[in-house]
C-alpha cells in the first residue's frame, strides 16, 4: 500500500514546476492580449474608410494646393496612390524622403483630377520609418 503512495507523491512533484510554467505562460497570454492598441484618428475632413496599408514604401511629397504634405506611392509603371497626410511627423515633412509606413486611407470628399491612373486619399498614418 505504500509503493503506489510513493509513487503518487512522486508524480504531483513532478507536475509542479510543469504547472507553473503554464500559469505563467497563460499569464503572459493574458498580458499580452489586454495592450491597448495605438488608434490613429483620421484626417477631420477625411470620408470613408478605403483600405489599410502595412509597411508600405512611399514618397513624401508637398501638395502646394493644400499646402501639406502627403506620401506617393506608387502601383505600377505609370500610376500610384496620392495619401494627404494630416499628421504626418516633422521629422518626415521633406519632399522626395523614402519611407516606409503603416496607415489608413479615407476617401477624399472634393475629386481632384491628376494623371490618369493616379488615386487620391486622406491618409492618416500610424507608424513611418525612413528607408
Amino acid at each position: 500500500m505504500i509503493l503506489p503512495l510513493t509513487i503518487k507523491f512522486i508524480s504531483i512533484n513532478r507536475m509542479k514546476p510543469c504547472l507553473s510554467i503554464i500559469k505563467l505562460i497563460a499569464f503572459l497570454t493574458f498580458l499580452v492580449g489586454c495592450q491597448k492598441k495605438e488608434r490613429v484618428d483620421p484626417c477631420p475632413q477625411a470620408g470613408a474608410f478605403v483600405r489599410e496599408l502595412k509597411e508600405a514604401v512611399g514618397t513624401v511629397y508637398y501638395d502646394s494646393t493644400a499646402a501639406t504634405y502627403g506620401i506617393q506611392v506608387a502601383t505600377s509603371m505609370d500610376s500610384a496612390d496620392m495619401g494627404l497626410t494630416c499628421n504626418l511627423p516633422v521629422d518626415y515633412q521633406k519632399p522626395m524622403t523614402q519611407v516606409r509606413f503603416t496607415g489608413r486611407y479615407y476617401e477624399r470628399e472634393k475629386r481632384i483630377t491628376g494623371p490618369v491612373g493616379y488615386r487620391f486619399y486622406y491618409l492618416t498614418v500610424s507608424s513611418i520609418a525612413p528607408l
